[in-house]
């Protein structure tokens, strides 16, 4: 899923920007772990109606405790897209996330989500044309900042 991926490039192709002094009102000493971000994600989506491309994963395994990814295969299928990705923030919220600031960066919707010591970005292209909606959280402590520059630095492909 090419479109996908180009999101998730958008997203993290910043060096982490922002992801250390991140805004939200989140509780930065709350550790959440990978595996319950994941869950989190997953369990809203399909709730909102859209469904896991299974083939998509971004993330190295040296990474797994420090980023999650997501990407809905064929969003375009759900009835109302942008009703079911309001859905997904609604329960994302539910679920103790932050709503942080939204921003459109040429065809992409992107939205920041916070909590605990993770940063998720969502981005939705659901416009006529490509439909992608990716989900790119990172874990904002020093160590895992320290472990995803140290992955970009060194030219690996995931």
């Amino acid at each position: 899923m090419s479109a996908a991926a180009g999101v998730v490039l958008l997203l993290t192709g910043c060096g982490g920007e922002g992801t250390a002094s991140s805004g939200g009102s989140g509780d930065k000493g709350v550790k959440v772990e990978a595996a319950t971000v994941a869950k989190e994600i997953d369990a809203a989506t399909k709730a909102a109606g859209f469904t896991k491309d299974a083939s998509f994963s971004r993330v190295s395994s040296e990474l797994k405790d420090c980023m999650v990814d997501w990407a809905a295969d064929d969003p375009g299928k759900a009835a109302d897209p942008k009703k079911a990705l309001a859905d997904t923030y609604a329960g994302l919220v539910k679920a103790g996330w932050t709503e942080g600031k939204s921003e459109r960066k040429g065809y992409t919707d992107v939205k920041t989500l916070t909590k605990g010591d993770w940063e998720l970005k969502a981005a939705s292209d659901l416009d006529k044309g490509i439909k992608a909606v990716v989900f790119a959280g990172t874990r904002t402590s020093p160590e895992c900042v320290e472990l995803i520059l140290a992955d970009m630095g060194s030219g690996k492909k995931n």
